[in-house]
């Protein structure tokens, strides 16, 4: 029995990273795990950078718009394009373009040239190229594994974003002293460009932009709008998916807020540590939705992390003591990261190849209604203070997910049974099937996890 235990303990952890085995996948992760570096940097230093110039919480807040607001309007067409084009291609144009802005802010930081609408204009670019980089980011990743590790893949995903939490806030706190603001900026864009580097070695099949006939654009965007409203499960998963971020995205806006007046920081030493826990508590959260594949209750879990997040974050504002703050803040994202782990799965698990896009830029699209809720807080923030503000929207949250689970039955009783075991994903059977070693039927077959057997090395379809 002894000697079973650590076997035990190997198996569990390659099931916790199964789907780092898929090369693809492999790749597609390190670009992301690069390019979040990046984002979580900019996310503080554009904030500091925002309170220094202003000292106004809704200077924060019209920044967090600046972002945000582009995603509402640009990420549909995002969205038409990533289901259009290779995605591979999308996000290689459109992270080199991102990197552009992020040179510009450094130089304008560098130089002393940088005044606030400067950070403004730069920040709506770069919501401007998010718009048309998420989709495609978060439509890749069903092609990129084998659909039973699709849960594990997501949450994967979501885990090395909230590392890049831990980690980025860590090193631009580090840089800033020797190097100076605008040369941190300017790291931010050397890991953009890096983050396209490794895209350039995702598959170049199996990634659309397959030619076919097409409808124009503007008649895919409404059909994309067209496939939502006409399935009740996936408006509902949107509609859960937007509501949670309007309610608590405030809590992140104003953190350099609550380091300065409730913790007394007003050199933003603190801010990083208030990141690098919710990283950590998003990590944590990630890595154990990981192992929840088999758990066919999402609907359930959705609403678990809902109110761990909601709950955690009330108890976060009213505390005056930093250390406990810390945790507090720690556990609200962990109840975040099982909310949207779960969420986003059943989202791409039940959803075309050939609408995937259009529907995760809809998905993309909660991002864009962040500023509706930020905006009114920011305000409350400045008349009654950062702890009372984010009092309401954490209680607003509990009350508005209660009501909601509670009068959806089918979002309370949502299950997504585990998917079949396929033996390849859908990246790897169109590049068998272009190589001419499966037919189109045999490699369908396969990636739906029938039963089929995988030709061997040199051997051709037929």
């Amino acid at each position: 029995m002894a000697e079973s235990t650590p076997g035990r303990q190997r198996a569990s952890f390659r099931a916790t990273f199964s789907s780092l085995s898929e090369p693809e996948y492999a790749w597609y992760f390190t670009g992301n795990m690069a390019f979040f570096t990046a984002m979580q940097m900019q996310f503080v230093l554009r904030g500091f950078l925002a309170w220094e110039i202003t000292h106004s919480a809704l200077a924060l807040a019209s920044i967090g718009a600046a972002i945000s607001i582009p995603m509402l309007i640009v990420a549909p067409f995002g969205g038409v394009l990533a289901d259009r084009l290779n995605k591979r291609t999308v996000l290689i144009v459109s992270q080199s373009i991102g990197s552009v802005f992020v040179f510009a802010l450094a130089l304008l930081v560098i130089t002393d040239n940088v005044e606030f609408w400067h950070l403004f204009v730069t920040s709506a670019g770069t919501g401007v190229v998010f718009s048309f980089n998420m989709p495609a980011r978060q439509a890749l990743v069903p092609l990129l594994v084998p659909q039973h590790k699709l849960m594990n893949a997501v949450s994967l995903q979501m885990g090395g974003q909230n590392l890049t939490r831990i980690i980025a806030p860590a090193i631009g706190g580090l840089l800033i002293a020797p190097l100076g603001l605008g040369w941190v900026f300017m790291v931010t864009a050397g890991m953009f460009l890096l983050a396209v580097a490794s895209e350039f070695r995702l598959p170049k099949h199996g990634l659309g932009g397959e030619k076919r006939e097409r409808a124009g654009i503007l008649e895919d965007l409404a059909g994309g709008f067209r496939y939502v409203r006409g399935n009740n499960l996936i408006l509902s998963l949107l509609v859960t998916a937007s509501l949670v971020p309007l309610l608590t995205f405030p809590a992140q806006m104003l953190l350099p807020v609550f380091a300065d007046q409730v913790f007394n920081d007003p050199d933003g030493k603190l801010l990083g540590f208030m990141a690098a826990a919710s990283g950590v508590g998003g990590l944590i959260g990630a890595l154990v939705a990981a192992n929840l594949e088999g758990m066919p209750r999402k609907g359930l879990l959705m609403l678990s992390g809902a109110a761990i997040m909601g709950t955690f974050l009330l108890l976060f504002s009213q505390v005056p003591i930093f250390g406990f703050a810390l945790v507090l803040l720690a556990c609200a994202n962990v109840g975040q990261m099982l909310f949207m782990s779960s969420n986003n799965t059943v989202v791409m698990a039940i959803v075309p190849d050939e609408v995937r896009g259009r529907v995760m830029s809809m998905l993309m699209m909660s991002f864009g209604i962040m500023p509706l809720g930020v905006v009114p807080i920011a305000f409350l923030s400045d008349r009654y203070g950062p702890s009372t503000a984010i009092a309401i929207s954490s209680i607003g949250l509990l009350i508005i997910m209660a009501l909601w689970f509670g009068l959806n039955g089918r979002m309370r009783n949502l299950r997504l049974d585990q998917l079949a075991h396929a033996e390849m994903s859908p990246a790897q059977a169109a590049r068998l099937v272009a190589e001419g070693k499966l037919t189109q039927e045999e490699a369908d077959r396969i990636v739906r996890g029938d039963p089929a057997r995988p030709p061997r090395e040199g051997e051709a379809a037929g």
